[in-house]
């Protein structure tokens, strides 16, 4: 409901803008995937694409993660998986 609403506030918007003509730009559809990483949060800040990196042969518990969160997190990569 509220997408449309937006739609429509920008198309009244446009509309008087530009004098009556209506310029919409279609809506953009995200295609992105989200990737997700492995933490040890226990064993230092760093994450890992893979379950069995030998970075997290030590780590007693594993936690999987968006790879945004750990950056936000402030994870770094692994030096196993440059």
């Amino acid at each position: 409901m509220m997408t449309k609403l937006k739609t429509a506030a920008i198309m009244i918007a446009a509309t008087f803008t530009f004098g009556g003509i209506a310029v919409v730009q279609p809506p953009v559809q995200s295609n992105a995937k989200t990737t997700y990483v492995w933490i040890a949060p226990n064993h230092g800040k760093k994450y890992h694409y893979y379950k069995g990196c030998r970075g997290l042969n030590n780590a007693s518990r594993k936690v999987h993660v968006t790879l945004h969160w750990a950056k936000s997190h402030h994870y770094k990569l692994c030096g196993w998986e440059k």
